[in-house]
């Protein structure tokens, strides 16, 4: 291995466009393998392994990547996990990336950064990543019923997660996401109150389709709900029809489709559904994936990778921008996930961040 700093040179030049077309424009980095909670559509029962200390990208890796990835057109980066507020050294590795600069179409323009989070160690955070140039959050709660919460985390503390959103609201970030998987019998009665509960917020709450990672293992059928049964749920609850927004009040809206209250209290307000299952999105993917240990994921639903640390560690001139370019090549048309929890991929949820 090499020593730190000793990074190969990333200068040339990739052309972010798969085989379909598709332009990547969106990078999320995970910043390691490890969490705080043990969320049971995210972690299986069974024991996982986990990568190495120095297997773990580096900080100096994650920002010459990013930096790269920037350069050749990804206006948009996500720090996930795992957890990524476990990672040493955060609020300095944002500032470094909000100081890079993004090539778009038009010029210019300083890297977006933003971060996925349990919000469970937020509170003390919120404001100095703020400052360091964090610019949004998407926080995760799969229910506003404490023993709910720590039944489906299995050691969270939802207090903490809520003093965690308080604090990024008094730290004036840019936009505030509150991501819930949608599960029946579990949470499909508060789905409602959990919209509500993120509009007095001033959050954008969206709901997700339970997905087949871990080869399934997560997976119990008959547990998923549609993205169309979550926004029945929704409007039975608000009292309104919801209809179809565009979804450009949401900055980054991404994978998800966008609805809006269209009467009554909540008239205006709007809900994203991830319908990975029943709505796919694949057409519109603009995404990559880095893992902790970083390797690079054409596909959330895939198991194909690019081992990126191997290319930047190893010296070799040009190795990270072919590694980039194999795995641009294998991007797929569609996912394979089944509504009977087969199709998926191998890996766990908590290991690439969604």
């Amino acid at each position: 291995m090499t020593p730190p700093g000793a990074l190969a040179s990333v200068t040339g030049t990739v052309d972010l466009v798969d085989r379909t077309s598709r332009q990547v424009r969106y990078l999320r980095i995970s910043l390691l393998d490890r969490c705080n909670y043990r969320c049971t559509y995210c972690m299986p029962d069974e024991p996982m392994e986990f990568g190495a200390r120095e297997e773990v990208l580096r900080l100096e890796e994650v920002v010459s990547l990013a930096a790269a990835f920037a350069r050749w057109g990804v206006q948009r980066v996500r720090l996930t996990g795992g957890e990524p507020t476990l990672r040493r050294g955060l609020v300095d590795l944002v500032g470094s990336l909000a100081r890079l600069d993004a090539h778009t179409p038009s010029g210019l323009r300083p890297l977006e950064v933003v971060m996925t989070t349990n919000a469970e160690r937020l509170a003390p955070m919120a404001a100095p990543l703020r400052q360091a140039g964090l610019r949004g959050l998407t926080i995760s709660i799969d229910s506003l019923v404490p023993e709910r919460f720590a039944r489906i985390t299995r050691r969270g503390n939802l207090h903490n997660v809520l003093s965690g959103i308080d604090a990024a609201n008094a730290a004036g970030y840019e936009h505030l996401k509150l991501n819930t998987v949608a599960i029946k019998g579990f949470n499909d009665d508060e789905l409602a109150e959990l919209a509500m509960f993120a509009w007095s917020k001033g959050m954008t709450p969206r709901f997700i389709e339970q997905m087949p990672m871990s080869g399934g293992a997560t997976f119990v059928p008959g547990e998923m709900m549609s993205a169309a049964q979550v926004r029945d749920a929704v409007a039975r609850v608000v009292g309104s029809e919801l209809v179809a927004d565009d979804g450009q009040g949401v900055r980054g809206h991404g994978p998800a489709s966008y609805w809006r209250v269209a009467s009554g209290p909540w008239a205006g307000y709007r809900l994203g559904t991830i319908g990975a299952l029943t709505e796919n999105f694949c057409g519109t993917c603009n995404r990559l994936r880095v893992s902790a240990t970083g390797q690079l994921h054409g596909c959330l639903a895939r198991d194909e990778t690019g081992d990126l640390r191997a290319a930047l560690r190893g010296g070799r001139c040009g190795e990270v921008e072919r590694v980039v370019k194999r795995v641009l090549a294998t991007k797929r048309d569609a996912h394979a996930f089944g509504l009977d929890g087969h199709g998926g991929p191998r890996k766990a949820m908590m290991s690439i961040g969604g």
